[in-house]
């Protein structure tokens, strides 16, 4: 099993055996250094870079928290559920150093993710040169090992620590160095006391070393064995001094706290040690808890999802790898497998627990690379009939992706010809690829072809994993729209702070501002306990320097009075027992944290092949896995409203600036307070649940609503009084069809337009539901009002003009296209920009009474006005359309007046906008929104809102009714 090789000589290569008695030559020339310290330069870039950004996460906050309190002179107290004491102490030693701020809080998770790229350099003997530079690499650019590192878990420090015991382990036996095996020993003292990790580290190293110094006996060799004598007692004396003393020392927070001895491992019944429990201990008792009720599959869910580089090459190292039979090759293979097997059964699964098994994979992958690397031909790597092959398969796979993605054929003669000539062009292109391959590799035989294929794969797997690391890190990292994300704290909570931050600022108190917080009771419900969670967390982080804080329990305290606190924080659940307190404070609803919807967790084996014949499914699919566009959406959350006293709120009203000043300063929307008469609710007619998941609606003159499913894929068409008149459509790529379909029109004759969204076209049909025609196909046009004129990315909205145009706000590209009633392309306008007249995200549009178009332009934070001709009028800043997650597509209504309303889906809240003032729309007597999207006012000017979340209509009577500009649609 274990090959012991001899010896090298010193004109050979050294081989990857860990074994020489003493050093084997420098592997490589003196100058590859250079690539590591490149590498970690990177690396701590990656890391870095708007480190605190992103909203402090629940087990964050609890461990920034604490580490802040042995920072400020209260201690620390070592307690097992928050595992050990080496995250709590490193992170008030960079508080000490650096201040505290949520930057800080993550640093020494970002050093020691940095520091882990440096430790391969060590490795280079047994991976080889290119092997350790792989590694390195690997390590600083995998997306799971980015994002820990600038995570406030104890994950990043417990990889490094490993790798720390693993590299002073091999260069130990590689030299018998003895600051090689004391590396190690301070490797697994600094692991013991991170986290309880460490027990299952500890079992895979030693099961290994055990079975592989047995297989080396029998083998003849005795040279693992002969290793372990040479370490001598000497040297396990002060081993264990090493290790007992940085184990003594911090979990006894350098001898302040004792009996944090009795909690490190298993607590023994004996004098102050009574009744405590080990870290051990207590998480052998959490594993029937199985926190976050993952099913057996999550990391083979997670780690292809984000770590299929080198996933991929360590399942082919066993045939690539250069000596497959080498130590490291089966000290790498055992670890890996056993720590999937470990982590997969134990009870609790998280995502951050992905980097253990990963770390392993990733030494397997270097060892591929290494080997690849060896085959390679310098300059260029491949020969040029080689690189040929290689970007002729590419090109093949490029052109049997896009016959895939045209779907089932259509039924519209025109359209059925189009497609039918697009597949014999693709068919054509591929069979011609796939011929000028084999023709170009003919020659080359079937290792070379083989070569050149597993370089393009390659490629775009690095591709790939470049993509997936800078969703993950940069653009959704707090939008869990990532299985990585797991309940995270949404963008609101460090809003809160800085709105508090105001207030003190405004009424001169600064830290001393009084606010009240909500710290959760339970209540009995039929004979049921039932808990109401606190906001405390990550609250207590945010606000540890707010001395008046204080919380309450169900009731306000008997002293609360409007005048005593300028705030008032509290959960979404708990906020009836309190409502009728709040009269004098404005509130909005906001998400406190939130997470991927686990629809995984259904999965069988009979869903999933029968889902990847689905061709619905297989783009949903896809769509994710590139764009991250959620496969069933809405995100779940937790709620929580924030009151400010109304005498406190923002005095300044949003104003209308003219074209010619597009950054006039934006001024936080007041809140506008209207009692609601009577709340309607369409959607459940009967007690029937009609709707899943109401994207937009169109209102007839005879009072009828046409709504949009999206999860439903469908149209629903609801009378006056509520009951479902009837609804047509189901998910797919054919005509009636629909793939998340978010708009929806009626014409002058009364046909219905829908926007089809993610499959990327307009659909028609009749006054009865009946398939007229469609227009559309996926196109990027990079932003560019002229490219691909008639294409859509996704068009998300449409209404008809004056004119009879359909105006369709087509999102991804960043333009509003017009067409005629039959779908004729007429013109584009808008374009990709920040300047007056150009859009970022254009999702909702509405024409008034006198012809003006405004435009929900969204991650411009902005509604335009255009004229008829669409050249600017005017543009009304709106600040929180901060969000640019799938689900925050914001809709527009406009009253004859010039009164415009607006959705603001993720805090589930409106906006109004009189006379140029812009204000939050607080509707007294509603129940609260949860995903508000599409809007409308009726013929008697009532305003009707579709709830996503809530999965229905609301109509609400609003004591002064508004008659709309939107009539007949």
């Amino acid at each position: 099993m274990v090959q012991l090789a001899e010896r090298v000589q010193e004109s050979e290569e050294p081989a990857v055996a860990p074994l020489e008695s003493v050093a084997p030559p420098e592997v490589g020339p003196s100058w590859w250094w250079v690539f590591f310290v490149g590498l970690t330069l990177l690396a701590l870039v990656l890391r870095l870079y708007d480190l605190g950004a992103r909203a402090m996460h629940h087990d964050e906050s609890l461990h920034a928290l604490y580490s802040w309190s042995l920072y400020v002179g209260r201690g620390y107290v070592h307690d097992p559920m928050m595992h050990g004491p080496g995250l709590f102490e490193g992170t008030a030693l960079m508080y000490f150093l650096f201040g505290d701020s949520e930057v800080t809080a993550r640093l020494i998770m970002a050093l020691m993710g940095t520091g882990i790229v440096v430790l391969p350099y060590f490795l280079r003997h047994e991976l080889g040169r290119f092997g350790a530079v792989a590694a390195a690499a690997f390590l600083a650019l995998e997306p799971s090992f980015v994002y820990f590192s600038r995570f406030a878990r104890h994950d990043a420090m417990v990889v490094f620590e490993a790798m720390l015991l693993v590299v002073g382990m091999f260069g130990w036996f590689r030299t018998r160095n003895s600051a090689y095996f004391y590396t190690a020993v301070v490797g697994l003292a600094l692991l013991f006391s991170t986290k309880e990790d460490s027990f299952i580290y500890g079992f895979i190293f030693a099961t290994f070393l055990v079975g592989a110094t047995i297989v080396d006996r029998r083998r003849g060799s005795g040279r693992l064995l002969e290793g372990l004598a040479e370490i001598g007692i000497r040297r396990w004396m002060v081993a264990a001094a090493i290790f007992f003393g940085i184990s003594a020392v911090l979990y006894t927070s350098f001898f302040t706290n004792l009996e944090g001895l009795c909690t490190a491992i298993w607590s023994p019944p004996v004098g102050s040690c009574t009744g405590k429990q080990g870290a051990l201990q207590y998480w052998l008792s959490q594993q029937g808890v199985a926190r976050g009720s993952q099913p057996w599959f999550y990391y083979f869910l997670l780690i292809p999802l984000y770590e299929i580089l080198p996933l991929t090459l360590a399942l082919v190292s066993p045939f690539i790898a250069r000596r497959p039979r080498s130590l490291i090759f089966w000290f790498s293979a055992w670890w890996a497998i056993t720590a999937i097997v470990i982590y997969t059964w134990a009870g609790e699964k998280m995502p951050w627990l992905v980097v253990h098994p990963v770390l392993p994979l990733i030494l397997l992958a270097s060892l591929s690379v290494d080997r690849i690397a060896g085959w390679l031909r310098l300059p260029w790597g491949l020969t040029a009939r080689q690189w040929s092959v290689a970007g002729l398969s590419l090109l093949g796979g490029a052109a049997v992706i896009a016959l895939a993605g045209l779907g089932g054929l259509p039924t519209d003669a025109l359209e059925s010809q189009t497609n039918t000539l697009r597949r014999i062009a693709l068919v054509v292109v591929v069979v011609g690829i796939a011929a000028g391959t084999a023709r170009a590799g003919w020659p080359l035989g079937r290792t070379r072809v083989l070569g050149a294929l597993g370089v393009a794969g390659l490629v775009v797997l690095l591709l790939y994993t470049v993509r997936a690391g800078w969703q993950v890190n940069y653009k959704n990292g707090d939008t869990p729209v990532e299985t990585l994300v797991y309940v995270q704290s949404s963008p609101d909570v460090p809003y809160v702070l800085s709105e508090l931050d105001r207030l003190g600022n405004q009424l001169g108190m600064h830290k001393d501002l009084p606010i009240l917080l909500d710290g959760g009771y339970t209540d009995t419900v039929a004979g049921q306990s039932v808990d109401h969670e606190a906001i405390s967390w990550p609250f207590e982080w945010y606000l540890r320097d707010f001395k008046a804080k204080q919380y309450y329990s169900r009731n306000f305290p008997s002293d609360f009075s409007t005048n005593k606190y300028a705030a008032v924080l509290v959960m979404g659940p708990s906020l009836d027992p309190v409502r009728d307190d709040l009269g004098g404070y404005t509130g909005n609803k906001l998400k406190l944290n939130w997470w991927y919807p686990e629809d995984y967790k259904q999965l069988t084996w009979s869903t999933l092949f029968d889902g990847l014949l689905d061709p619905g499914v297989r783009t949903k699919l896809w769509k994710y896995i590139v764009y991250r566009d959620l496969v069933n959406p809405p995100l779940g959350a937790r709620e929580f409203y924030f009151y400010v006293r109304n005498d406190l709120v923002g005095t300044q009203a949003g104003s209308a600036p003219s074209a010619a000043s597009p950054s006039a300063p934006r001024s936080a929307p007041q809140t506008e307070t209207v009692a609601v008469r009577n709340v309607t609710a369409f959607g459940r007619p009967n007690g029937i649940a009609a709707l899943r998941d109401p994207k937009s609606f169109a209102l007839a003159p005879d009072g009828r609503i046409f709504v949009v499913d999206g999860a439903n894929a469908n149209v629903t068409v609801f009378t006056r009084d509520g009951s479902v008149e009837r609804s047509w459509g189901r998910a797919g790529t054919g005509d009636g069809e629909f793939t998340e379909p978010w708009g929806i029109a009626l014409g002058p004759d009364g046909s219905i337009y829908v926007a089809d969204t993610w499959n990327h076209r307009v659909q028609k049909f009749d006054s009865q539901g009946r398939f007229v025609t469609k227009w559309g196909n996926f196109g990027d046009a990079q932003g560019q009002i002229k490219n691909l004129p008639g294409s859509f990315f996704g068009p998300r909205d449409l209404v008809f003009n004056q004119q009879g145009e359909l105006l369709v706000t087509d999102t991804g590209n960043k333009r509003i296209q017009a067409f005629d009633q039959d779908g004729h392309f007429l013109r584009a306008y808008g374009g990709e920009g920040r300047a007056v007249g150009q859009l970022r995200e254009p999702t909702g549009i509405a024409v008034d009474s006198g012809g003006r178009i405004y435009v929900a332009d969204t991650w411009n934070q902005r509604i335009q006005v255009f004229s008829a001709q669409f050249d600017p009028i005017a543009q009304y800043p709106v600040p929180q359309w901060t969000s640019q997650s799938a689900l925050h597509k914001p809709y527009l209504a406009v009253s004859p007046s010039g009164d415009i309303y607006a959705t603001i889906p993720e805090r589930g809240t409106l906006l109004h906008v009189h006379d140029g003032a812009v204000t939050t729309l607080t509707l007294q007597g509603a129940p609260p929104l949860g995903l508000p999207l599409g809007i409308k006012v009726n013929l008697d000017g009532n305003l009707l809102v579709s709830d996503a979340q809530g999965a229905s209509v609301l109509r609400y009577e609003l004591p002064s009714p508004d008659l709309p500009s939107e009539q007949p649609e």
